[in-house]
């Protein structure tokens, strides 16, 4: 009887073992796709981004040409302004000078002159 008694502890034994596994192996299933569910979602939710990057692009990068381009015109502009209006502000401004002070704008024209004249020779 012994021997009967151990067999049905092996045989509850055997039968917690099979319903562990059992319920391992749907525990595996469920996180298995649980984990397959994630990734889709996750993988929907990068394609969306993509093809709203996609989409945002050609906006994002018309911004950035027409304000590079926005830039660039009042560098221009800017540049412009200095090189005419300072270099006939400069000469309108020495004219008059010229005119109000001749005496003193030719000892600056002959001073002027002789330092020229002295750094060239070295």
């Amino acid at each position: 009887m012994e021997h009967n008694g151990s067999d049905r502890v092996s045989d509850k034994v055997r039968d917690l073992a099979s319903q562990v596994g059992e319920r391992a192996g749907s525990a595996r299933e469920q996180a298995s796709e649980a984990a397959r569910r994630t990734a889709a979602k996750v993988g929907d939710q990068m394609k969306t981004a993509a093809e709203r990057v996609r989409q945002t692009g050609p906006r994002v990068e018309a911004v950035v040409h027409s304000t590079a381009e926005t830039i660039a015109d009042r560098l221009d502009r800017g540049g412009a302004y200095f090189r005419e209006r300072q270099y006939e502000q400069l000469i309108d401004k020495a004219t008059r000078y010229i005119r109000q002070n001749p005496v003193t704008s030719l000892i600056v024209g002959v001073v002027g002159g002789l330092l020229l004249a002295r750094k060239v020779r070295r």
